[in-house]
C-alpha cells in the first residue's frame, strides 16, 4: 500500500474517557472491561486530504477490542500496529461512512492509523465499543435459556453444590418446566444425573436425537427447549452412549446399548417393565389434549365392561399367513346395523400400554360416545415385511381387500356396507391407510391416518417435488370417502430440504381439499412419531366419523 505523509497527533487518552462507567479502570494492568453498549470516542480530529494520523491506546496485551471508526461519508483506510511493527493489521480497507473493527491486541500499547483517501479533509470519529482483558475471559461463551440452570450455574460458580436442585426435581419430577412470557410456551429442561461422558436424548421434541450438555464440572446434564404448553411424547435418556471409529448410523444406533427411562420422570410408559431399559418417560404438558378413553397421566382402565380378544389366522393363496387378533365389546350384537368395522395395522402395538385400544374401546362404547366398534388388529410379521406390504403394495391391498376382508367378516358374523368400515395406522400403516382407500374405496370409504410415510415412493418416481400420495389423489380422487389425518409438529425433517411428514400431510390434505373429497379432516398435535399421540389422535378419528354426539 502507498504510504502517505503522517501528522502525528498523538494523544494519550485518559482512562475515565474510555471506559468512564468503570471507575478507576486499568487497562493496561489486565483488569476490568468496557460494559457492554458504552461506546466511548478516543479520536475525533481533522485528518487533511490526502495524510494520516496516529491515535495510541494503552491496554492489556491478549484484550479483546472492539470497535468503529466512522468517517462521515469519506474514504478511508484503518491499521492497527504496535511498537515492534507500525501496520502490523489492515482494520478496514477503503471504507466510506461507519466500519465497526475486531481484534486482539498484540500488546500493551496498540496504534491506530486513520488514512484519509479521499481529496477533502474530514473529522473522524473512532470509538471503543468494548474491551474484555485476558482475566475477564470466560472460553466458551455460554448462555443459559432456562433460569434454574443459569441460577444452578451461579451457585456452582460459588462454590456451591447441586444437592438441592436435585432434591427439589426428586420431589417435582422431570422433565423441569418453567414459564415464559410467551402465551402458551413453557421451557421443558430435560435433565440427567451423573453420567461420564455424555447423554443423549432420544425422542422429545428435537428432530434428531440431541447431546445433552454438562453444566460446568457437575453431575447435572440437560438440554432445554421451548415448547407448547399442550405438548405430549414419550421420550428416554441414554446416558454415557458409546462413541467408536464407525459410521455414523452404527454410531447413532449405539444409543440403544443405554436407552433407557428418566428416573425421576413420575408417568412412565411400560412401568411394569422387567428393568429401566425396557421403560421410557412421558412429557405431558399442562394443556395437554384430553385424550378420548384414556385418563390423563395412566392407562389403567376404568371400571367400565371390558370386550375380549380373540386371536385368529388370516390365509390368502398370495400371501404368507397372517396373526390377527379380533377385539368384541362387551355384549357385542352382530344384529346391530350401526355397528363399525376397524381395520387396524401394526395390530400388537396398538394393544399395548402406549397406545391400549381395547381399553379406550371399552370405555368409549361404555359411554356411548361411540356405536358399537369390532376390530381387526393385523400383525405386521416383522419389520422387514411391513415395508413392504405397507408402501402401498397392490399386491398387499388386494389381499386385503379379496381373501381377508370376508375372512374377518366372517369372524364377526356380519357383512359390513363400506360405509361402516374404516382402515387405520401408523407411520406406514397411515401410508397404507390413505391407499387403502384410494384402490378399494368400493370396500372401505373410511380412513383415519396416522402420521402417513407421505415422503414415500416408489422407486424410480420423480414427482418433481410433488409427494408420490399427493400425486396418486391429484390424479383421481374416489367419491365420497371421509379422511382423518393428522401429524405431530415435531415431524418435520431432520435436515433442510428433507421431505418430512408434516410437511407432506399438510400437502395432501391441500390436495384432497381442492379434487372435493367429501369430507377431509386434518389434525396437529404438538407431539412427534409417537403412539403416545396416535391414541388419541385414533380415538379422535373415529369420533368424527362415527361418533354419537
Amino acid at each position: 500500500m502507498e504510504r502517505v505523509s503522517d501528522i502525528r497527533m498523538v494523544k494519550m487518552i485518559s482512562l475515565w474517557r474510555l471506559c468512564a462507567t468503570v471507575p478507576a479502570l486499568v487497562l493496561s494492568a489486565g483488569i476490568g472491561y468496557c460494559e457492554e453498549g458504552g461506546a466511548h470516542l478516543i479520536f475525533s480530529e481533522s485528518v487533511p486530504a490526502g495524510q494520516s494520523v496516529t491515535q495510541p491506546l494503552s491496554v492489556a496485551e491478549g484484550a479483546y477490542v472492539r470497535g468503529r471508526l466512522d468517517s462521515l461519508g469519506h474514504t478511508f483506510d484503518l491499521v492497527m500496529g504496535d511498537a515492534q511493527t507500525p501496520e502490523l493489521r489492515q482494520l478496514l480497507t477503503n471504507n466510506t461512512g461507519s466500519g465497526q473493527f475486531h481484534f486482539v491486541a498484540p500488546s500493551d500499547t496498540i496504534t491506530f492509523v486513520v488514512r484519509n483517501n479521499s481529496d477533502v479533509a474530514f473529522t473522524p470519529e473512532l470509538e471503543i465499543e468494548r474491551i474484555v482483558t485476558p482475566s475477564e475471559m470466560t472460553g466458551e461463551t455460554l448462555s443459559y435459556t432456562s433460569p434454574e440452570i443459569a441460577k444452578l450455574a451461579k451457585e456452582l460458580a460459588q462454590g456451591g453444590t447441586t444437592d438441592a436442585f436435585w432434591e427439589a426435581r426428586a420431589k417435582a419430577g422431570t422433565p423441569m418446566i418453567e414459564p415464559t412470557k410467551a402465551e402458551g410456551q413453557v421451557l421443558v429442561t430435560y435433565l440427567w444425573r451423573g453420567a461420564t461422558k455424555n447423554v443423549r436424548l432420544w425422542g422429545g421434541p428435537a428432530s434428531d436425537h440431541t447431546w445433552m450438555t454438562q453444566l460446568a464440572d457437575s453431575d447435572v446434564w440437560y438440554v432445554t427447549f421451548e415448547m407448547p404448553d399442550t405438548a405430549r411424547m414419550s421420550y428416554g435418556m441414554a446416558p454415557d452412549v458409546p462413541q467408536f471409529e464407525g459410521g455414523e448410523r452404527e454410531n447413532r444406533v449405539a444409543l440403544l446399548a443405554t436407552l433407557q427411562a428418566d428416573p425421576l420422570n413420575k408417568t412412565p410408559i411400560y412401568s411394569d417393565a422387567t428393568d429401566k431399559w425396557a421403560q421410557r418417560s412421558m412429557l405431558e404438558g399442562e394443556n395437554a389434549p384430553i385424550q378420548p378413553g384414556m385418563t390423563r397421566a395412566e392407562n389403567s382402565a376404568d371400571e367400565v365392561p371390558k370386550g375380549t380378544i380373540t386371536p385368529k389366522i388370516l390365509i390368502s393363496e398370495t400371501q404368507p399367513k397372517r396373526h390377527v387378533d379380533y377385539y368384541r365389546p362387551a355384549g357385542f350384537d352382530p344384529s346391530r346395523p350401526d355397528t363399525v368395522l376397524l381395520v387396524m395395522f401394526d395390530g400388537p402395538a396398538y394393544q399395548t400400554e402406549r397406545a391400549p385400544v381395547p381399553a379406550i374401546l371399552d370405555r368409549l362404547i361404555a359411554t356411548k360416545q361411540l356405536p358399537q366398534v369390532v376390530v381387526a388388529l393385523i400383525d405386521p410379521v416383522d419389520s422387514d415385511q411391513r415395508g413392504v406390504d405397507l408402501t402401498c403394495n397392490p399386491a398387499f391391498m388386494d389381499t386385503l381387500a379379496h381373501d381377508w376382508l370376508p375372512q374377518i367378516e366372517a369372524e364377526f358374523g356380519k357383512t359390513f356396507a363400506p360405509s361402516q368400515r374404516v382402515v387405520s395406522g401408523s407411520s406406514y400403516g397411515g401410508l397404507a391407510s390413505a391407499c387403502m382407500v384410494h384402490r378399494h374405496s368400493d370396500l372401505f370409504v373410511n380412513a383415519v391416518v396416522l402420521s402417513g410415510s407421505f415422503w414415500w415412493g416408489p422407486e424410480g418416481y420423480d414427482g418433481q417435488g410433488m409427494p408420490y400420495m399427493s400425486a396418486l389423489w391429484a390424479d383421481y380422487t374416489p367419491p365420497n370417502v371421509r379422511i382423518w389425518m393428522s401429524a405431530g409438529l415435531y415431524e418435520a425433517g431432520r435436515a433442510p430440504g428433507l421431505v418430512s411428514i408434516f410437511e407432506t400431510t399438510r400437502h395432501l390434505r391441500d390436495v384432497m381439499q381442492l379434487k372435493g373429497v367429501a369430507d377431509v379432516t386434518y389434525r396437529e398435535y404438538a407431539g412427534g412419531h409417537d403412539y403416545l399421540v396416535w391414541r388419541g389422535a385414533l380415538a379422535e378419528g373415529l369420533l368424527h366419523l362415527f361418533g354419537t354426539n
